[in-house]
């Protein structure tokens, strides 16, 4: 009797038997990306010290529980935590247990994950040299993480394969022609330790270069700002929508991602000047999410608590408002009077509609006819367009959209 077909894939990966030997693969993937051999040979030795297989012929692997818990079903997290494969969020507790690159304690927890949800649990481990994430499979080419895993298996070749195919479809070939390992590190290894995994990748392209290493400090990068394009700006955006922050990620430092990075530095007590300098780069790193920050919440703002705070539109709103409430309380006494017959005993009335009649005819000619209606309506409009403008205002501060 076969395995059952749940099992099938986990099994496979775990016969090990990988073909070994890369051959020219990394020079030509460099030619491909425009860019140094040896950085790319810096960023897999930082990853898994660029061994694609342990000393059974295996997949070197690093799972995620974290990760599994967020691909699964809201029917098995309870499940996958009381098992212990599963967590609500990432800290380096999560790997106690693992062993060290090659240890079957890996394997073992990757298979009991995969008898619990098969593709959940593929998906949360990274592979290879290149230590790929199973849920970017579609990323490197592979419709299912079940192919993109054999295909890593199989040969060093396949892995490296990969490797460039990431690289490109996340935007890093430009930051590797620079050698930009911070831009590198954030989007490879994630926001949480982007010092630490540039360093690593900066002394290992020194080291497999033969020179001393000259880590590029934040304070000698240049300052990001409104008419910055490129590599780095979308890196700034990306890391901006991350954290919560609304702006379309286009590599263009515009009017938008000026205002999200002004919202930024409000939250995080900088200046809110709009400049990316090396302050503002440290809080991006180190920041928190919006939606996980427990003194943030805006479910309960008000409009009273964006005008107590200094809201410009709000207060402009305001103005707006009181002028159409005036408008509605004179139009109802014009009306009045102007069926009792009196409107000719308000001659300044009278004057100025006829002023309007004659500069915006024909519509004026109505309103210098019913004057009352007149300012009943223009007054109604001010104030339904103001209460929108205060309504809009409150969702977007509260969906953080806007700094409240």
């Amino acid at each position: 009797m076969g395995w059952p077909a749940v099992q099938a894939t986990i099994d496979k990966l775990m016969e090990g038997g990988g073909e070994a030997g890369a051959g020219n693969a990394v020079r030509d993937a460099a030619k491909r990306l425009n860019c140094e051999a040896e950085t790319l040979q810096a960023i897999l030795e930082v990853e898994s010290r660029g061994e694609p297989y342990d000393g059974k012929g295996r997949l070197i692997i690093l799972v995620e529980k974290h990760i599994f818990r967020r691909l699964l079903p809201a029917s098995l997290r309870a499940r996958a935590e009381v098992l212990g494969l599963a967590v609500r969020g990432w800290s380096r507790g999560n790997y106690r247990g693992q062993g060290s690159a090659g240890d079957d304690r890996r394997w073992n927890l990757l298979k009991r994950m995969t008898e619990l949800h098969e593709t959940a649990g593929l998906k949360s481990a990274s592979y290879g040299g290149p230590q790929i994430m199973g849920f970017n499979h579609q990323a490197v080419g592979f419709p299912s993480v079940q192919e993109f895993v054999l295909a890593m298996a199989e040969k060093e070749e396949n892995q490296i394969a990969a490797f460039v195919a990431f690289l490109e479809s996340v935007g890093l070939a430009e930051a590797l022609r620079q050698r930009d390992f911070r831009t590198v590190a954030r989007r490879y290894n994630g926001s949480g330790q982007v010092a630490r995994y540039a360093g690593m990748m900066e002394r290992a392209y020194a080291r497999i270069k033969g020179r001393a290493p000259q880590v590029r400090s934040a304070a000698r990068r240049d300052t990001l700002r409104v008419g910055s394009e490129g590599f780095r700006v979308r890196a700034l955006q990306e890391r901006l929508v991350e954290l919560g922050y609304q702006l379309q990620v286009d590599g263009d430092f515009g009017p938008a991602t000026d205002h999200q990075v002004r919202a930024f530095q409000a939250d995080n007590g900088l200046k809110s000047d709009g400049l990316v300098g090396p302050l503002t780069e440290a809080a991006l790193e180190t920041a928190v999410p919006r939606v996980q920050r427990p003194d943030h919440g805006r479910e309960d703002l008000t409009v009273a608590d964006l005008r107590e705070r200094g809201s410009q539109t709000i207060k402009h709103a305001d103005r707006g408002g009181l002028l159409g409430w005036v408008s509605v309380l004179f139009g109802g006494v014009v009306t009045t009077a102007q069926n009792d017959g009196l409107v000719s005993a308000i001659p300044i009335v009278g004057e100025q509609l006829s002023a309007a009649a004659r500069f915006v005819q024909p519509m004026a000619e109505w309103a210098g006819q019913n004057p009352g209606l007149a300012l009943l309506g223009f007054g109604g409009a001010a104030v339904f367009i103001t209460w929108q403008i205060k309504r809009r205002r409150l969702f977007d501060a509260k969906s953080w959209r806007h700094v409240a």
